[in-house]
């Protein structure tokens, strides 16, 4: 494989009014890795130092609980007040030190009524049965948004107190913040429910806060799905019209996804095929063309958006991606599974080492709750 220091994959990008030294950037992966009380660990900081040595022009990095009543995924880290910042200090400083041209955005979640621990409250926008987990959530009054809105400003200040780049609010996969855009699981009544607008509000007041705190020069992006992939739920259109709102509120970026937990719950008549979280298991991945499952998705939101579109999703070799950046209408592609098997396969595309396509076979099996993120099938990586 030749070399692609040509290649608009390694050409710089802007977020913001930063400048990105490529267009490869490691989507947000929780790690499972801190300690029970959130705390961040030598393990988390070797990870950042390794994909910071990778080659990577931005590293998302794993989910950060922003408010203690939404840390309740296994070991995963916590901003929730400011004895977290020399914690998490040490990640931004890890990354940085190792590679300078490597930027780190801190992302933010609540993980709502998707609560996987005991002891933590299941929370949502609206009491609406869900069918994955077989429990309905609490629906949220007026003072705990607000007081979860503050959470989260304050978590994108203590992002920038530590160090980081930039901060991403994960606003997908049904956390926190999916439901409320969802109108499957927001049928609220008052400010916060009903139309696009309303159902977006919580963040635009989170961002609005938080560039109170951190000034307009501070990046904050949002991840959000492209569809839910169930009736009901956002579709594409729905999405256009979120991301449209989105920009004009001021977001930096957009990073552009799919799929929900509740979607396997759903009758294959119901969908129109088999119920997978996301259309990765229907199509599979065993050609290029099969890559970037929510590309198309992606490509007719950046059409409608001024800010960046950040695709992310089944994307494995350089060549596809070349094809999605020289389209013209994506900014980056962000990859997760890949680069926890191969962490440095950016700077392997870049120097023609080895081959185009990612060693990943996307077998999920690194993505457990316990035992901390690590490619379970890999013996070693073919040079």
């Amino acid at each position: 494989m030749a070399g692609r220091e040509n290649s608009i994959a390694f050409q710089p990008g802007e977020i913001g009014r930063m400048t990105l030294k490529n267009r490869l950037v490691r989507s947000a992966t929780h790690d499972g890795m801190a300690t029970e009380n959130g705390e961040v660990t030598d393990a988390q900081v070797s990870l950042y130092e390794t994909l910071a040595e990778g080659g990577v022009g931005l590293i998302i990095s794993g989910a950060a609980a922003a408010h203690s009543s939404g840390a309740s995924l296994h070991n995963m880290i916590r901003v929730t007040d400011d004895s977290c910042l020399k914690g998490i200090a040490r990640l931004s400083r890890a990354v940085h030190d190792v590679n300078n041209d490597c930027k780190v955005f801190l992302q933010l979640v609540h993980q709502g009524r998707q609560a996987l621990m005991p002891g933590y409250p299941v929370l949502a926008p609206s009491a609406v049965l869900d069918t994955f987990l077989r429990r309905t959530p609490r629906e949220l009054t007026a003072a705990e948004i607000e007081e979860i809105i503050e959470a989260f400003a304050e978590g994108v200040r203590r992002a920038r107190e530590a160090g980081f780049d930039g901060a991403q609010l994960h606003a997908a996969h049904e956390k926190l913040l999916s439901t409320f855009l969802s109108p499957h699981t927001n049928r609220r009544q008052d400010a916060y429910g009903g139309s696009t607008e309303n159902r977006a509000r919580i963040l635009k007041e989170i961002f609005d806060r938080s560039v109170d705190k951190v000034g307009s020069d501070f990046p904050i992006i949002v991840k959000m799905n492209s569809d839910d992939c169930f009736p009901g739920g956002v579709d594409l259109q729905e999405a256009v019209r979120i991301a449209k709102y989105l920009d004009r509120t001021g977001f930096s970026a957009i990073e552009v996804s799919g799929g929900t937990w509740e979607a396997l719950t759903r009758s294959e008549e119901e969908l129109g095929w088999k119920p997978v979280l996301i259309p990765e298991s229907r199509v599979g991945i065993n050609r290029k063309d099969k890559e970037a499952y929510f590309w198309a998705n992606a490509r007719e939101i950046a059409k409608e958006v001024d800010i960046p579109v950040i695709l992310v999703g089944g994307i494995k070799s350089i060549d596809k991606i070349e094809e999605i950046l020289e389209e013209g209408h994506i900014s980056f592609c962000a990859m997760c599974r890949p680069l926890i098997r191969q962490p440095d396969l950016p700077n392997r595309w870049l120097k023609g080492i080895g081959s185009e396509t990612a060693e990943c076979k996307s077998c999920n099996k690194c993505i457990q709750l316990v035992g901390g993120l690590k490619c379970r099938t890999k013996k070693e990586v073919s040079c």
